[in-house]
């Protein structure tokens, strides 16, 4: 048991993954009651049927509207902040975790007092030794990052704590001081992005980061490269534009405008030789809308 740790699991309308989520933490010792689902504007009956199966095993927060996985998550925090909670766990709903995932995270979270950001392993849920997800770390003197081992196989070779800069917000333990001291996630996001800003900002007040790849959790992503639907093709453009303009400084800017306009036209070329071309307009919408953002705080 993790007597201070909060899990928070955002819905939006797929209470089949939710329950499956849930059930798997609470299996995996997290306590009865410090499990906050937050109903993200469902209009499927989502928050019916999540406290028809859990009950007082977890709380409920509701939301009229769908605030984004960024608004979502924030209502979750504010909940486990109101309750005092130490450490909050972050975790997409489509996702499931280890049976000894909460006694690894709460065995590495003493391991360093610096840690204020602490992320899982993520692997395939449909080919479970395959990692999706290890952390990432920044590219010297560029606001750019590189994943570690994605796509490689845990064969249990990396140690128990893996300092990185950036993680997911599939998965993440963020202690109660970050929150605190940086604010919560950034609702210009929306979704996409809001997760490196996050860290950004948690690293600029001098909280360490690192994964715990002893600490396992499943994502129902698909193995193969899924084709994006025109509004996420939108939002992943403009808030990666977004994020590279916030965190570049000087003879950064016009580099990172050439690598994201490049980047851009790259996606636009594999997009016409798929045939997919409803996705150009969103792709040049998400870059132009991401270079004249609103870079106002958090």
């Amino acid at each position: 048991m993790f007597p201070s740790l909060y899990t928070v699991i955002v819905n939006w309308n797929l209470p089949d993954d939710t329950l499956i989520c849930v059930e798997s933490v609470l299996s995996s010792g997290a306590l009865a009651g410090q499990v906050i689902v937050v109903d993200n504007g469902s209009t499927d009956g989502s928050a019916q049927a999540i406290m028809d199966t859990f009950g007082p095993a977890i709380k409920l927060v509701v939301s009229e509207t769908n605030l984004g996985f960024a608004g979502g998550t924030n209502l979750g925090i504010e909940r486990a902040l109101a309750e005092n909670a130490a450490w909050m766990l972050l975790l997409n709903n489509d996702t499931r975790v280890d049976s000894g995932f909460v006694a690894e995270l709460e065995r590495v979270s003493s391991l360093d007092d610096r840690l204020g950001i602490i992320a899982p392993m993520i692997l395939y849920h449909d080919d479970p030794d395959r990692i999706w997800y290890l952390g990432d770390r920044l590219i010297p003197g560029l606001p750019l990052s590189s994943s570690i081992a994605r796509g490689a196989r845990d064969r249990g070779q990396f140690p128990a704590l893996l300092p990185v800069d950036l993680v997911s917000g599939c998965g993440m333990m963020v202690k109660r001081a970050v929150f605190e001291q940086v604010g919560l996630f950034n609702t210009d996001f929306f979704m996409y992005g809001e997760d490196s800003d996050f860290c950004w900002r948690a690293r600029s007040k001098g909280f360490h980061l690192a994964c715990a790849p002893h600490a396992r959790m499943w994502h129902k992503v698909s193995l193969s490269a899924n084709r994006d639907k025109p509004t996420s093709r939108y939002l992943r453009t403009r808030n990666q534009v977004t994020f590279y303009r916030k965190y570049s400084r000087g003879w950064q800017v016009p580099v990172m405008l050439m690598f994201t306009a490049l980047r851009a036209l790259r996606v636009a070329i594999r997009d016409v030789a798929l045939r997919d071309t409803a996705l150009i307009r969103p792709l040049i919408g998400g870059w132009l809308d991401g270079w004249r953002a609103d870079l106002r705080a958090p």
